[in-house]
């Protein structure tokens, strides 16, 4: 299994002068996860406060599939996510109320809208959950379902806590699409930052216990350590601390990890490079 390393991003990572998107294949990622599709009472999707999906019709920026695509051409970027939700957001409280009213069937607005998403951006491989409140098993569950029948290949989950509800999650969805979950995105900073030296006793031991012998644990967490961040970048982590904290996991097996967040890394200047490669040589 080929070590991988993740980037999520949030403004840089859409079109405009700013757009880092030419830049990123650049620099050593092996992901790129796109932060954060929210959806509106009414199905609308937006990424971050630009309203890109309306009633099944894309209103985003044009040129953005186009660029997605580009950025998995001839660098190191194979793969691209789009998360959805966040710390204090309705997402997924959002996705459940419409699920419950109009079901996951292709005349619901949840499946139109998702279904827009992947046709004018096929470059998307998979939708990354970051339910930070709502914690419904059903309505991750459904949602798994709808968005492997539209044509997603894959389901990502991105946790701070919780572990007992998320592999509950995996279970239930590995029941009809086995396969469809790829891994956990596990937030190790700000309220998961107690993770840090629990990932094998907290997450990986019991995937392992839950899924069987011939699962591979360690190989489904990705850990994620927040960049240098805050007032006058102060807060957060170096690449070399990165790397040394990446060093201490690889003996737990584990094959990949984030960083949190492309945002902060452009804000303090520092080397995007640095970062993907403080993960992929701690961990090799």
């Amino acid at each position: 299994m080929e070590l991988t390393a993740s980037i999520y991003g949030g403004g840089p990572f859409y079109p405009g002068p700013n757009s880092a998107l030419p830049a990123i294949k650049e620099t050593g990622f092996t992901t790129v996860v796109c932060w954060a599709l929210h959806v509106r009472p009414n199905g609308d999707i937006a990424y971050n406060d630009t309203l890109i999906i309306t009633n099944g019709q894309y209103v985003g920026e044009e040129s953005w599939g186009q660029q997605l695509e580009e950025v998995k051409e001839g660098g190191s970027v194979n793969r691209i996510l789009f998360s959805i939700g966040g710390w204090q957001t309705n997402d997924f409280y959002h996705i459940m109320n419409l699920l419950n009213t109009q079901g996951d069937g292709p005349s619901s607005i949840l499946f139109k809208n998702f279904e827009t998403l992947l046709h004018v951006i096929p470059a998307i491989d998979g939708i990354d959950y970051d339910d930070e409140g709502n914690y419904n098993i059903n309505t991750i569950v459904r949602f798994s379902r709808m968005l492997a029948k539209i044509g997603y290949k894959e389901v990502t989950f991105c946790p701070y806590t919780n572990s007992p509800f998320w592999i509950n999650c995996l279970k239930c969805i590995e029941v009809t699409n086995p396969g469809l979950v790829t891994g956990f995105n596990l937030q190790c900073y700000a309220g998961g930052a107690y993770n840090i030296g629990r990932v094998k006793k907290d997450w990986i031991d019991p995937l392992q216990s839950a899924m069987g012998s011939n699962f591979d644990a360690p190989g489904f967490i990705d850990p994620g350590l927040w960049c240098k961040n805050g007032d006058g970048c102060t807060q957060g982590m170096d690449p070399k601390q990165i790397k040394s904290q990446f060093t201490k996991w690889k003996k737990d097996k584990i094959k990949g990890g984030f960083i949190w967040l492309y945002d902060d890394i452009e804000k303090c200047g520092n080397d995007p490079e640095a970062y993907a490669a403080a993960i992929l040589s701690g961990l090799s």
